[in-house]
This record gives structure tokens, C-alpha cells and sequence, in this order.
């Protein structure tokens, strides 16, 4: 058992690469794991183009080098260490289906009696008190340790089997949190940037739309699979939208001004479509629709309208009537 190493994937306004194939293979030990990323960081820190800041990445080295120059180059630093770790070529890749592990929800581990417990935490954000409300869970019932996941979200592992229910009915997962164990299908995938908030560099506030924007859809339109939407205020993609089912990045736009009866610039967005990770990984390189003023009366049809078109989404059926309420005028 071991790994195929790729390299050189990243996320730029000047340059968006996907990864490549390095044609090395190592075996999945924590020696030769370690042995390899030390090679690799060891020759980008002495021979990476650090003055040029567009330019400091691993894929501009390997280019420079060629793919076979740079494996050799690997090669020798890793058997200058002496730990008897072998490099060997590409191994053919496994092509038994794969399906991604929910993270959501409550899922029973390998160990006996034990559960994993991942919940949503919107938009990436915690408040100080969220903070302690999560590391009081921790304490309670997980021996105060969390997992935090890519998307953004918790995972508490190694939860007693006997004791889901009385976790799953903690204030901190009622009606009156943000936080939820089974998010729907769009709010449960939403990852964001920092946004302007916090970085100088973002066009556009990523957090509070973000958050607003998945409920609002949550409400507007049911689909059959996870929606995957990403934010990030500028071309650097730090929200990596180009991965997303729907990414959304910060971008001029212009809207019609009652007033002054001409358009004006307003916060907006450009909006990528078909992004994919996994095996079957793809990015989007190129916008779907540019110039989207990012106001929700604005955003909001065109995302629906996205989501039908290349999601199959449909329109949220009407409540039933038992879920009615009534009020008496």
C-alpha cells in the first residue's frame, strides 16, 4: 500500500494550475511519508523563485526543472538522508467506484460502540461563545477533541454510541443555533473565504452572503445530490470556487440606480460552474455568467436558474397544509 505523488496544484490571479502526475510512487509509512515532503519543501526553500511572489510555487520549479529532472532531483535528496526509503514510478490508479464519506450526521466508526458526529458549522464562522459551546461538547462527550474538516465544518469522533441521543438534543444543536447535524443539501457544502471583513484584498463580504444566501436557496428550490458552493472576494481564490459546483467570486458589477437613473458600480460576483474534486477532479477554468450585482434580489434568481439548468434542481413545494400555521386576524 502506498501513494501516487502529484504536485504543483495552486490557486492564483496570476495562474491557476491543476496538479500533475510527478511519476513517483512511495509506500504509505510514516518514514517514507515524511522523508518525500521533506525532499520536495527542502529543494523548493533553497531553489524556488522566492523574489518573484507570483512566481513562488511549487509548479513554476517543476516546470523549470521538467518533470523527470525534478523526480531525479528528489530521488537524490531522499537517499542523501540514508532511511532506506525507495521511490518507485507511478502505480496504475485504483478505478473501483469511489463515494465520498458523508461528514454530516451521525456515522458509526470501526471501533466498537463508537460514532463520529459531524455538524455544520455555517459559512466557516464561530463566535467566542460558539467557541466554548463547541469545546464544552468536546469535554462532554469526546474527551475535548474535534476534527475540522476542509469544508469548513467539526467532526467529533469517538462519541459513545449510548449517549448519540442525549448529544443530538444539546441546545447547542436546537432551533435556536446556528449550528446543525443534518444541514440540507446546499447550506451543509458552502466554504468561504475570509472576505472583506478581514482581508484587504477581497472585493466583496464573503461570510454573512454566504450563510444568507444557502439558507435563502434552502427555501427556494430542493435538489436530488449535494450542491457544493464556494465564495471568495478576489481572484486569488483562497475560497477555491474553480472546484466548486457553483463558485461565486467577488467581482465588479453594475445596477440600475432609481435615482440617478443610470447604472452604478455595486458589489458583484462572477459565477463559475462544474467544478469537481475526487478522482474525477476538474476545475473551472473559465466564468459562467460575469457582472452579477451580489444583492440577493440579483443573486438569488440566477443561482436558482443555475441550479435547475446544470443541477436538476426544482422549485420547494408548497408546505403541507398540516404544516400551515394559521393566525387569526
Amino acid at each position: 500500500m502506498g501513494f501516487n505523488v502529484v504536485l504543483g496544484g495552486y490557486m492564483s490571479i496570476k495562474r491557476i494550475a491543476e496538479s500533475i502526475d510527478s511519476k513517483m510512487w512511495i509506500p504509505s509509512d510514516r518514514n517514507s511519508v515524511v522523508s518525500l515532503c521533506e525532499a520536495i519543501l527542502r529543494i523548493f526553500r533553497d531553489e524556488g523563485d522566492r523574489k518573484d511572489r507570483q512566481k513562488a510555487r511549487l509548479m513554476w520549479l517543476v516546470e523549470k526543472y521538467g518533470v523527470d529532472e525534478f523526480k531525479a532531483e528528489v530521488v537524490k535528496e531522499i537517499e542523501s538522508y540514508d532511511r532506506g526509503v525507495n521511490v518507485d514510478v507511478t502505480q496504475p490508479l485504483d478505478t473501483t467506484p469511489f463515494e465520498r464519506r458523508k461528514l454530516h450526521g451521525v456515522h458509526k466508526q470501526p471501533q466498537e460502540g463508537k460514532c463520529r458526529v459531524g455538524f455544520l458549522v455555517p459559512s466557516g464562522r464561530l463566535s467566542q461563545n460558539e467557541c466554548r459551546i463547541v469545546a464544552d461538547i468536546a469535554d462532554k462527550y469526546t474527551d475535548g477533541e474535534i476534527r475540522l474538516t476542509v469544508e469548513q465544518n467539526i467532526v467529533l469522533p469517538n462519541v459513545d454510541e449510548s449517549r448519540i441521543d442525549e448529544l443530538m438534543a444539546e441546545p447547542a444543536f436546537g432551533e435556536d443555533s446556528r449550528f446543525k447535524i443534518n444541514p440540507g443539501k446546499i447550506e451543509g457544502n458552502v466554504v468561504t473565504c475570509t472576505g472583506a471583513e478581514f482581508c484587504s484584498l477581497a472585493m466583496i463580504e464573503t461570510k454573512a452572503n454566504a450563510e444568507d444566501v444557502a439558507k435563502e436557496l434552502e427555501k427556494l428550490v430542493d435538489c436530488d445530490r449535494e450542491i457544493r458552493i464556494h465564495w471568495t472576494g478576489c481572484p486569488n481564490s483562497c475560497g477555491q470556487v474553480q472546484v466548486a459546483d457553483i463558485g461565486i467570486m467577488g467581482a465588479p458589477a453594475r445596477k440600475m440606480d432609481p435615482e440617478k437613473g443610470k447604472p452604478v458600480a455595486v458589489p458583484g460576483c462572477k459565477i463559475f460552474v462544474g467544478g469537481r474534486i475526487g478522482e474525477d477532479a476538474h476545475l473551472a477554468m473559465e466564468p459562467y455568467v460575469t457582472g452579477i450585482p451580489l444583492a440577493k434580489e440579483d443573486l438569488l434568481p440566477v443561482l436558482v436558474q443555475i441550479m435547475k439548468d446544470e443541477f436538476g434542481a426544482t422549485d420547494k413545494a408548497p408546505a403541507a397544509e398540516e404544516d400551515l400555521v394559521v393566525i387569526d386576524e
